[in-house]
């Protein structure tokens, strides 16, 4: 890896770090009616979320351009989402009092967390790990535990969805612990090793080069 490409994977990797600390912080302080707080956390979350779309597009278009621009446009919409369920939050903050419009506001939140932070980074997941795979720059488990992650994740939301398991139950937990472990572990090969070619793609590749080395 160039320099500059090895600082875009250690900002990536501690860009995945801030988006899961945010992500957990900010339903902690929704539990404890910190709503601002809530609020604040779930921006850095969105920018978060903008921030590695970028980096890891520019580390990965090299290996396959429109999955690595999709993977990027689709972090850039979760981020979006993100961004705009914490609309309802912020009309939270100024009702004076309980009323019927208070369910309405926290039904639009679980929407956005469920379309964003569930079903977009359930495709965008798979698309990662998909790329990964066929770069070759990871270790292959890891790779295939975000694409085997990112589809669990989306049946869980999608059962979700319809109501057919309890939104952020215990199945729902369960289910995304893959995606969880598969981005902790990306952020710390990041951080720590960057994107370098496994054995196998080393070999590959000078197996395929050899034979125009010795015309």
């Amino acid at each position: 890896m160039t320099p500059r490409s090895r600082t875009y994977a250690r900002t990536a990797g501690i860009l995945y770090l801030v988006t899961h600390v945010t992500s957990v912080t900010a339903v902690a302080a929704y539990a404890s009616n910190a709503l601002v707080v809530g609020v604040a956390l779930e921006l850095i979350l969105a920018l978060g979320c903008v921030g590695t779309g970028i980096l890891l597009w520019l580390l990965l278009r090299p290996f396959g351009p429109a999955r690595a621009a999709t993977f990027a446009g689709l972090r850039a919409l979760e981020a979006a989402v993100i961004a705009a369920g914490t609309l309802p939050m912020l009309a939270l903050v100024h009702l004076t009092a309980p009323g019927p419009n208070t369910e309405a506001l926290l039904a639009l939140h679980s929407a956005a967390f469920l379309v964003g932070q569930g079903l977009v980074i359930s495709v965008n997941t798979v698309i990662l790990g998909w790329l990964l795979l066929d770069a070759g720059v990871v270790p292959r488990f890891l790779a295939v535990l975000g694409i085997a992650g990112g589809v669990l994740v989306g049946l869980s939301n999608t059962a979700q969805l319809f109501s057919l398991i309890p939104q952020g139950g215990t199945i729902a937990a369960i289910c995304a612990l893959p995606v969880f472990a598969f981005e902790v572990w990306l952020a710390v090969h990041l951080i720590a090793v960057g994107l370098r070619p496994r054995r196998d793609q080393l070999l590959k590749r000078n197996s395929t080069t050899s034979p125009s080395c010795m015309t």
